[in-house]
């Protein structure tokens, strides 16, 4: 869910498909990034892409790209945005205590391949630009059936994914067993062009990308428009009911979600995740207690984050808690994306969702950590679609599919910024059951 976020011209088998040119690629930085104390950026990892290029090293400060001044960590991916692949960049740097200039040129992602089947890259209409789309479509001929896929909250492209991700495996999992995969960059992200900023925009706006995704799914030609279904991980767990409680689909999977409001989901997950921290006792009863009146004058009262920051103790919470950027941003989002879901008709949406649904739950996720909010939605939708729901709950397993042990063993793991274990100790029975789910109901 959120807190701790993680945070991938064609010939069709005697199909002839007319699609749009792919989206030139956007840069690709290549490294991983957190903001310098002193100014500027601070490049922690070199990883690929035009860093590498540019001969870029872990511990360099990037300071300026093009001449733009990087004052907040937020500005980079924008600013990369004007540019495509190709094009001259001169990066300002600090290197060990001395300012200096790379010139180089901007390199894009790799396209993605695969050996048996293709990977399309088009494009869907959004806000005045084009949202970048990416489709694994398997070997064979006629109508195949078709998923959606829906990542979590964060900012971060889909395309690109390596084989040891957890979305780039369900996305392997589905293709290998003959469904199309569609997956949708949210707003700014990947290929996407002239959309805004990811951070800028709301959860009703990530709700129209991806209905858009659904609209391209149903369109393509080789698609079994009888056949389609959603798969939603986190926040892709409140957004699949928006759709689908609106469309004709076969089934929903979700894992790691919620039904309760964000208001009371956000008390009991502070509890849990400041329980894992080990606060001693008063510390953490005090904590719960601020942080309780944040979320009431925030998600209750609608005050404004700058408002509630006027309370120096507030402002602490806020900032070391809530990732605060001092001004109208939380979680790498911004204050309306947060409020929406708040009053965002979740149980509505899986009220009206007539397609069959399968509830998948780890119970060792310490953020979409309750049990019963996952049976909840398993009764909601069987209380007025009779035994179309089931629930499936996976021991050990975290809110990234993977395996990682007890809930204190995932999220001591994941506070030690450990991504490649949990990468590593993935547990396959996710994917191999819901796809089982799924192609039984192509079956039937």
């Amino acid at each position: 869910m959120r807190k701790l976020g993680i945070q991938l011209g064609l010939i069709v088998f005697g199909i002839a498909l007319v699609t749009a040119q792919p989206l030139p690629r956007r840069p690709w930085l290549g490294a991983r990034l957190s903001a310098d104390p002193q100014g500027g950026i601070t490049l922690n990892q070199v990883v690929g892409g035009t860093a590498k290029a540019a001969g870029l090293q872990a511990q360099d400060v990037l300071l300026q790209i093009n001449g733009k001044t990087l004052q907040d960590l937020s500005e980079v991916a924008p600013t990369m945005a004007q540019y495509t692949e190709k094009q001259a960049v001169t990066f300002t740097i600090r290197r060990a205590g001395s300012q200096q200039e790379i010139k180089t040129t901007w390199v894009g992602r790799d396209r993605e391949s695969v050996s048996k089947g293709t990977v399309t890259y088009d494009r869907v209409p959004f806000k005045g630009g084009q949202l970048s789309v990416i489709i694994n479509k398997p070997e064979g001929t006629g109508k195949l059936p078709a998923v959606l896929f829906i990542p979590g909250y964060t900012c971060s492209s889909v395309d690109g994914l390596t084989p040891d991700h957890p979305y780039g495996r369900v996305v392997q999992a589905f293709h290998n067993a003959g469904f199309v995969v569609v997956r949708v960059e949210k707003s700014g992200l990947g290929d996407s062009q002239n959309t805004p900023d990811c951070s800028t925009t709301t959860l009703y706006d990530e709700v129209e990308s991806f209905k858009a995704g659904f609209h391209k799914m149903k369109s393509l030609p080789y698609v079994d428009t009888d056949k389609l279904f959603i798969f939603g991980h986190s926040m892709g767990g409140i957004i699949a009911p928006a759709i689908s409680a609106g469309e004709k689909v076969r089934g929903v999977m979700v894992y790691g979600t919620t039904a309760k409001s964000w208001f009371e989901y956000q008390l009991e997950m502070n509890r849990l995740q400041l329980k894992l921290a080990k606060l001693p006792p008063m510390e953490y009863e005090s904590k719960c207690r601020i942080q309780a009146d944040i979320a009431f004058e925030y998600f209750i009262r609608k005050k404004s984050l700058e408002a509630i920051a006027a309370d120096p103790e507030k402002k602490a919470i806020l900032e070391s808690d809530w990732q605060y950027d001092g001004k109208d941003r939380i979680f790498d989002r911004n204050q309306e994306y947060w409020r929406q879901i708040q009053d965002f008709p979740l149980l509505d949406n899986w009220k009206n969702t007539t397609g069959k649904v399968l509830v998948l739950y780890g119970e060792s996720d310490f953020q979409a950590f309750s049990l019963p909010d996952h049976e909840q939605i398993v009764q909601t939708v069987n209380h007025y679609h009779p035994g179309n729901a089931a629930l499936l709950s996976f021991p050990l397993t975290d809110h990234y599919f993977a395996r990682s042990g007890t809930m204190q063993q995932a999220y001591d793991t994941f506070s030690q910024g450990k991504i490649q274990e949990l990468f590593q100790a993935f547990n396959p029975e996710v994917t191999q059951k819901a796809v089982a789910w799924a192609l039984a109901l192509v079956q039937s």
